[in-house]
């Protein structure tokens, strides 16, 4: 019978975790194993060292855990920039970029290639018209269907129940991370939280850019939590 290796803890390894992450910072989309391309951690342990190797190089990175194997795999994809939609080359200002495919383009005058991001201001969600009307059944279901449409969700009730219950923590959506504040009303016999009853206790969702609060919360440190430490995981 082969004994499953027990986790390395990241506190015995260095900051990249003993990887060369230059390996794979040529621009293409890689899909890395633990154990095999990086060591046995969380995987959130190595999108962050990743991501550390990126700024140290000058570069950026995308990561995202794999849909299928989210315990085990990660997808990882350097690139020279980031850049919003609409806006030049942050190297050398031509606002001509080539699409190469979602989420990434080129620019031809430097060969630069460039993460693209949306995620700016402008992509917190304004207020809804009749935002402070109660929860309808149609709006619970938008709110619920939100909350959905993200990955790796993962909240935790904040402060002591009262009228409302507000949980708060964080996901992912196309490789990008997210703070996530959402209130539920409380249950009339004390239940718990369960993913069955969010659309009948829902009231309110928040989905904010994790990166519009660097320097206040630390969304890596939220990712490689354990998930004991969370009231709810969708």
């Amino acid at each position: 019978m082969k004994l499953r290796a027990a986790p390395v803890d990241p506190d015995t390894l260095p900051e990249d975790l003993g990887v060369d992450w230059s390996r794979w910072a040529d621009g293409r989309a890689y899909r890395l194993k633990r154990k095999k391309d990086f060591p046995n951690v969380n995987p959130g342990h190595a999108r962050t060292a990743a991501e550390n190797a990126a700024v140290k190089m000058g570069k950026v990175v995308r990561t995202v855990r794999d849909k299928m194997i989210p315990e085990k795999l990660i997808w990882i994809q350097f690139a020279d920039g980031e850049v919003s939609a609409g806006q030049p080359c942050p190297r050398c200002g031509s606002r001509k970029l080539l699409n190469l495919h979602a989420g990434v383009v080129r620019c031809p005058q430097c060969n630069a290639q460039l993460l693209l991001s949306n995620q700016g201001l402008e992509a917190i969600e304004p207020e809804p018209e009749g935002a402070d009307e109660s929860a309808s059944p149609a709006k619970r279901a938008r709110l619920t269907q939100r909350l959905l449409a993200l990955q790796s969700v993962h909240l935790q009730l904040s402060g002591e129940p009262s009228h409302h219950e507000l949980y708060t923590g964080w996901a992912e959506q196309d490789g990008s991370r997210f703070i996530v504040l959402a209130e539920f009303d409380p249950s009339e016999d004390g239940e718990d939280l369960v993913s069955e009853t969010i659309e009948e206790r829902i009231r309110e969702v928040k989905v904010l850019p994790a990166h519009l609060f660097e320097g206040l919360v630390d969304v890596n440190e939220l990712a490689v939590r354990p998930d004991a430490d969370w009231d709810l995981i969708l």
